[in-house]
């Protein structure tokens, strides 16, 4: 390769992605699920809003499911700690906070939107299961199985249902009811759940 060949090379790397940028992207691609629904909303619509022309949202993400699921989970917070110590209640105790102070913190209009239309658009909710739900699911399964293997909790154990009633619960109280509740909701859950 001559000096010349890689200068091209490395002209069509092109710039580094703008930070900036991709936080004005996700910010409108949120603004505009809550404005138009998922339906309403577009890439055209979402680049006009953040200032940046459609090819630069094309170079970032597939699908607007995608660039909307990206847009909860760095922008809306979706972070939730995996943590697996061997203590069963411990470990419940830091994921469901986790889930609940992240939800709680984009409860409102986002929150109420994303929950209508994950449910009518099937490629929406595949894309935040991918990417959110079943990572999770799947880590607090093991944590309910090793707790079993262990004995700390009985072999006959619904270990399917005790991993998703934890999750449903905080996700029902502040969709459907819109209720972020007390402080004290996943502590609430987990006590029952462990009783």
């Amino acid at each position: 390769m001559t000096a010349g060949t890689e200068a091209v090379a490395v002209r069509r790397a092109g710039r580094p992605r703008s930070e900036e940028a991709d936080c004005a992207i996700l910010d409108a691609a949120l603004a505009a699920l809550v404005e138009d629904g998922y339906a309403g909303m577009s890439i055209e619509g979402v680049a006009a809003k953040a200032g940046v022309g459609k090819a630069t949202i094309y170079r970032r993400w597939k699908s607007k499911a995608e660039m909307l699921v990206e847009a909860l989970h760095r922008r809306a917070c979706f972070d939730v700690p995996l943590v697996d110590t061997g203590d069963l209640r411990a470990d419940l105790l830091t994921i469901l906070r986790a889930v609940h102070a992240n939800m709680a913190g984009v409860a409102g209009p986002v929150m109420a939107a994303f929950a209508a239309e994950k449910f009518r658009y099937p490629e929406l909710r595949e894309e935040f299961d991918r990417v959110f739900v079943a990572e999770r699911r799947a880590h607090i399964r093991r944590l309910f199985r090793d707790a079993v293997g262990r004995g700390d909790l009985p072999p006959d154990t619904d270990v399917e249902l005790l991993a998703d009633a934890g999750p449903a619960l905080l996700w029902h109280a502040l969709t459907v009811r819109n209720d972020p509740g007390a402080e004290d909701l996943p502590d609430r859950i987990v006590r029952q759940l462990l009783a």
